[in-house]
């Protein structure tokens, strides 16, 4: 879950001091579509192990909070990554103007 924002921490400081060969809007991009794919396979795999144990066990209370929850935990990420990208878009604009 957190390792888009690991990489556009890490990759997006080396875009901006250029010791990478990716440009920073490479690497930004690159995260949030890896933040997107990411979200989608861990709500896929979590909503479809509740749907198999709820099958399994028919008679058990269908709560699904622990979805509502990972919705808004990764929700929460990819408002976290888009600051991270934001700032360092900023910083990158200071760094060129001086």
């Amino acid at each position: 879950m957190i390792l888009p924002l690991l990489f556009q921490f890490v990759y997006g400081t080396k875009a901006i001091r250029k010791t990478t060969p990716m440009t920073f809007g490479k690497v930004s991009l690159t995260s949030f579509i890896l933040q997107i794919l990411f979200s989608s396979a861990i709500f896929g795999v979590a909503y479809y192990n509740f749907s198999k144990y709820f099958d399994e066990h028919p008679d058990k209370a269908r709560c699904l909070t622990a979805i509502a929850g990972l919705i808004f935990l990764l929700l929460f990420l990819t408002i976290v990554l888009l600051v991270t990208i934001a700032v360092q878009y900023f910083i990158k604009q200071r760094k060129l103007i001086s």
